[in-house]
């Protein structure tokens, strides 16, 4: 169980916190839960039933010195979410974090990219953020932090830009609800575009490269507290603070 959070050590700000970081198994996912952890967060390792990988991840973050443990769901299966949401209750006391890893690889042409292919692209992507959005609504902590990454698009990749703009929307939509418990909701995504948050964009432009577990683990810190109902991209040639 986490510590309550009273003195936090300067080198572990989220110390006494916990991440709930899905797709965590491999890729992006698996690079965000390390950072966290490595900042003291106690962190949740989100697998689709590949217990093999999370425990992996799980042994790197305790080897490093962090806390972690690997809890398996179908993320658009919303018995499955709340049932993992609850053994994180359970087992670690607290939420104060959810990451949420949205990725839908594909390399077709748009004509020839299948219905099955579209709805299972919606339903790994944004039904998944739907759902832990409204779980965070009934069980995270004041002062959480909602943060949704979807990773950079493949080439031919309509399907994935359509997720990414019903996330990003999804996410300025719903921010206004939590602004009362002093949780933010953002989401990273690649491409060309500069948020409406000065203070973000001069934080985004000291970052070397800006990279979006760099952002993330930005978004998680106390720096970013007031800033929420942003759609972060990176990627493009331009982030020139307005």
């Amino acid at each position: 169980m986490s510590e309550p959070v009273d003195s936090v050590p300067a080198d572990k700000p989220l110390a006494g916190k916990t991440a709930l970081v899905t797709e965590a198994h491999t890729g992006i996912g698996k690079k965000i839960a390390k950072t966290l952890a490595a900042q003291g967060a106690q962190v949740v390792v989100h697998h689709p039933h590949i217990p093999e990988w999370a425990a992996d991840v799980v042994k790197e973050i305790t080897a490093d010195g962090g806390a972690a443990l690997g809890l398996a769901a179908d993320v658009a299966d919303p018995a499955e979410y709340q049932e993992l949401v609850e053994a994180l209750l359970e087992d670690c006391g607290r939420w104060d974090l959810l990451v949420h890893t949205a990725a839908v690889p594909e390399s077709v042409p748009f004509a020839q990219i299948s219905a099955d292919a579209f709805d299972v692209g919606f339903a790994a992507t944004v039904r998944g953020v739907f759902h832990g959005i409204q779980l965070a609504a009934q069980h995270l902590a004041e002062a959480g932090r909602i943060i949704t990454v979807c990773d950079s698009p493949t080439p031919e990749g309509a399907v994935y830009d359509a997720t990414r703009g019903a996330v990003e929307q999804l996410g300025q939509a719903v921010a206004p609800d939590f602004v009362s418990r002093r949780i933010t909701v953002n989401t990273i995504s690649h491409g060309v575009g500069a948020t409406d948050n000065a203070e973000l964009e001069t934080a985004i432009a000291a970052m070397n490269p800006a990279e979006p577990v760099a952002v993330v683990a930005y978004l998680a810190g106390e720096a970013a507290s007031t800033v929420t109902a942003q759609a972060i991209r990176l990627g493009g040639p331009d982030r020139t603070p307005r």
